[in-house]
């Protein structure tokens, strides 16, 4: 983990949860490079990066909120890339990114109380996010 500000030891801000908003992208011309950028990274890892979870901290509100975006044109392609979930259930696609990505925004939460941000992912693998690809 590493630290945003340094606040003292123990530090706590805590910070009012102001949600997730949800964007979905059908078309990949839609998406904002910063986003392609982390699904390129993804990507050449060997990861679908079809959802996206961004949180905003507003220190002088005392506020966590983060965005969701949902690239359903990466579906499409990883399709043409030969992905299909088990039993051919897109179903299980989408309640997966209903799912893990508020984990996401929780852990990000907790992180930003404590001033610090990390491998969220890390996390999610020890709370068990019932991936099954």
């Amino acid at each position: 983990m590493t630290r945003l500000e340094p606040r003292g030891r123990d530090s706590i801000d805590p910070l009012k949860d102001r949600g997730i908003s949800w964007v979905f992208y059908w078309w990949r011309s839609e998406v904002p490079e910063r986003e392609l950028d982390q699904v390129a990274r993804s990507a050449r890892a060997g990861f679908l990066r079809a959802a996206v979870t961004f949180g905003f901290p507003d220190r002088e509100a005392h506020e966590y909120r983060s965005t969701t975006t949902v690239h359903l044109w990466e579906l499409g392609d990883a399709f043409a890339r030969g992905f299909r979930p088990p039993d051919g259930d897109w179903t299980r696609v989408m309640v997966h990114f209903f799912t893990h990505e508020p984990l996401h925004h929780a852990i990000g939460r907790c992180l930003a109380e404590i001033f610090e941000y990390g491998d969220q992912e890390w996390a999610i693998v020890r709370l068990g996010d019932a991936r099954w690809w």
